[in-house]
């Protein structure tokens, strides 16, 4: 799998970009704020539509983008994907509103081979997998950052994982609701059917979140398996790398290797629903379920998030990130795209070495921005086609 062509139209600072892109390794040189980011952020949109970047999808949307002949300011995301066949995919991005009021507002058009597409549907068309200086958020952030983490990657190989995660989304939102209503009134639930909705609520509760519990375990199960190995190529030692799961409704951290059923799943769940039915009725929110766990990432027993070196850190979310290119790759049978944002010039000769040979191992399409040739190295511009950002938001090829 690999994008043959990308169209921008006013995408952040392009304002019109049309390019092909071969299959292999490419290199985009350029300055900072050249565009660098903004090209890889747009193959990531179409991937996962969304942006790694932002939360505001109005910001996609080039500033000086003007409404013309009743057509309000837009930004344009499309390319063609070889995979099994073409898919040619376009997002449009549409801005609106004029005051202060409604000026973060914008509303997202989808189309695969020019037919319209929910979001939802659209999530795996293209798999990609992205790493920037960034990602160490995934280690020292807040636990939000790294759920969505793992929801976007599972998203991208389980179609029924997304839609599984959005029904959940919206039970846990109606279930506070219900829970704050009790609250407002300052009684339990028993009166005029209200203990009937919230086991209704809690059984919907239960059976989703089930699915996204195991689905999670089982990933994270896999990422360790394959993140271990890479990571004592890449740090050359012997201490152990583990990503752990920790459950709210255990409370425990659970290394997830003999995932259990979803029957013993939806049974501890439940079981902790019952247990927390109080604390939840006086806090008015729901205090167990996957919106609620998180993921730790250990070297040799020790949390890399409160006690690891900038390095070692570096050096866990790089294992970890090579180990989701080759579990979407048994996932699905072909290897994601790579997209390696000013990554090269953030690493120590050693492990820059090891992650670009590694690239040039799997033989796949991956995007590496870099503002200079010196940490690139040879063979990997032997190899390699080079692109360059130029003034105004453009890019030409350079050839090898």
């Amino acid at each position: 799998m690999y994008c043959s062509s990308l169209s921008l139209t006013n995408f952040r600072n392009y304002k019109q970009l049309d390019v092909e892109l071969p299959n292999g390794p490419i290199l985009v040189l350029g300055p900072n704020a050249s565009g660098k980011t903004t090209l890889l952020e747009a193959l990531y949109l179409l991937a996962t539509t969304k942006s790694h970047r932002t939360n505001t999808d109005r910001e996609l949307v080039n500033w000086n983008a003007r409404a013309e002949l009743g057509v309000p300011p837009f930004a344009r995301v499309a390319a063609g994907v070889q995979r099994r066949g073409t898919q040619n995919l376009e997002i449009i991005v549409i801005r609106e509103g004029t005051t202060e009021q409604d000026q973060g507002m914008a509303r997202k058009r989808i189309k695969v081979n020019n037919l319209p597409r929910r979001a939802i549907d659209v999530i795996g068309q293209v798999n990609a997998v992205m790493f920037s200086p960034q990602d160490l958020d995934l280690i020292v952030g807040s636990p939000s950052l790294r759920r969505r983490y793992l929801d976007i990657t599972i998203s991208q190989i389980d179609p029924h994982y997304v839609r599984t995660l959005q029904t959940y989304q919206k039970i846990v939102l109606q279930r506070n609701s219900l829970l704050r209503s009790l609250a407002d009134r300052g009684r339990r639930p028993g009166v005029n059917g209200d203990s009937d909705q919230l086991t209704y609520w809690d059984e919907e509760l239960v059976r989703n979140g089930a699915y996204l519990l195991r689905r999670r375990l089982e990933v994270v199960g896999h990422l360790n398996r394959l993140a271990d190995g890479l990571h004592a190529r890449l740090a050359g030692t012997g201490e152990a790398l583990e990503v752990l799961y920790r459950s709210s409704i255990s409370d425990q951290t659970v290394p997830p290797t003999d995932v259990p059923d979803e029957e013993a799943l939806r049974e501890c769940y439940a079981k902790r629903l019952r247990s927390s039915r109080t604390e939840e009725l006086r806090r008015a929110v729901t205090l167990a379920g996957p919106h609620r766990d998180d993921i730790s990432f250990t070297v040799g027993g020790v949390d890399m998030g409160t006690y690891g070196s900038r390095g070692q850190q570096r050096s866990v979310i790089l294992a970890v990130k090579l180990a989701e290119v080759e579990l979407m790759q048994e996932a699905t049978g072909e290897m994601p795209l790579l997209l390696l944002d000013d990554v090269v010039s953030e690493l120590d000769p050693e492990r820059r070495r090891y992650l670009l040979e590694a690239v040039l191992e799997r033989r796949q399409q991956v995007l590496v921005t870099a503002t200079d040739l010196i940490p690139v190295g040879r063979e990997f511009l032997s190899r390699a086609s080079l692109f360059e950002t130029t003034s105004g938001g453009g890019l030409q090829a350079r050839g090898r």
